[in-house]
């Protein structure tokens, strides 16, 4: 027997393993893909598409009938800041809606505590481990397909806002989510603290590595 046969014979006894007993191990990319691999036309319409929503959004923030900012600070904004536009942080996994939907208690920046309920996780492999995140709703039907993530991450009160960052996501016919870092973004609070009062991300919520991707810190506040 050839010295390259066993190891066949080992991984056709994997693949047969998985195939009859499902493990964990076996699924694990899966439900933890990794990025989105895009050809040149996919990722030049993905970054045409972001690079139009940045703009957007610094349009909207001069508009003083629908600006976050302080009346005093709209005259003399010159636009929100971005991380560039980072590929590899760009993900379409699946939500594991939970069986029973908990409502759960989440902290405001100063002090409130406010009501939503988890609709389940996501799972992304990057840097070549497996991270999961919990994804909110709303309490109450009028927003019943409203998906919230609300994260922190090593950058948090460093580069970005030290209450974290959002992410809204949209579950898909196939039951999939986009979960795209490159439009994360800062909650209101950060652009004017006097006037919002922003949800903090749960700390299960925490990513062990800098998310160098999506909205910078603006205001300087932690």
């Amino acid at each position: 027997m050839s010295a390259g046969r066993p190891l066949l014979l080992l991984f056709l006894a994997a693949l047969l393993a998985c195939a009859v007993i499902p493990s964990a191990g076996c699924r694990s990319a899966e439900q933890a893909p990794g990025p989105v691999v895009m050809d040149d036309a996919q990722h030049e319409a993905w970054e045409i598409a972001l690079v139009e929503m940045r703009i957007d959004k610094n349009e909207e923030f001069r508009k003083p009938d629908a600006s976050p900012l302080p009346a005093g600070a709209i005259a003399t904004f010159e636009g929100l800041n971005y991380y560039f536009p980072k590929p590899d942080l760009r993900f379409r996994t699946k939500l594991v809606a939970e069986a029973k939907p908990d409502t759960v208690t989440l902290v405001k920046r100063k002090g409130n505590e406010v009501k939503y309920v988890r609709k389940g996780t996501v799972a992304f492999t990057y840097g070549g481990q497996a991270h999961r995140l919990g994804v909110f709703g709303m309490v109450g039907s009028e927003h019943p397909d409203y998906l919230w993530l609300p994260f922190y991450d090593a950058t948090t009160g460093k580069d970005t806002y030290g209450g974290g960052r959002y992410l809204d996501l949209k579950l898909d016919s196939e039951g999939l989510v986009e979960v795209d870092f490159n439009y994360a973004y800062n909650p209101l609070c950060d652009y004017n603290p006097d006037a919002f009062n922003c949800t903090l991300p749960p700390r299960s919520n925490t990513l062990p590595f800098a998310v160098e991707a999506g909205e910078k810190l603006f205001g300087g506040g932690h």
